[in-house]
């Protein structure tokens, strides 16, 4: 069996789950809202933004034994540096108000997240 095939196999019930979520199944259809879809982007901002002062935390902490990460880690925050500012020009794309985004605050289950 190939690793795909094997990934596939250990994955289908979370995928199945994941695919199940109202929202999930609403986007897989292409019934998706411009509303829902600024809602959703917006969200992202919120998250997107925590992802490399977290990774320089993540990175702050490796121990000695893991050293070798930090080369990686390095790579993943210069890759992921600056994506919050592309989901506010896709806000204003959209037709939404990306300043209200950047002052505004997380919902609940995205601070959580990133908490």
């Amino acid at each position: 069996m190939s690793n795909h095939a094997r990934l596939l196999a250990h994955s289908a019930r979370a995928r199945s789950t994941l695919q199940s979520i109202p929202v999930i199944a609403r986007a897989l259809r292409g019934d998706v809202t411009r509303d829902t879809y600024l809602q959703f982007l917006g969200q992202a901002y919120h998250h997107v933004r925590h992802t490399v002062p977290l990774l320089m935390a993540v990175g702050s902490r490796l121990s000695a034994r893991h050293g070798w990460l930090q080369k990686e880690l390095v790579h993943y925050i210069d890759e992921e540096q600056g994506h919050e500012e592309w989901i506010l020009s896709d806000i204003a794309a959209a037709g939404g108000d990306a300043g209200m985004t950047r002052a505004g605050a997380p919902s609940v289950a995205t601070d959580a997240m990133v908490a």
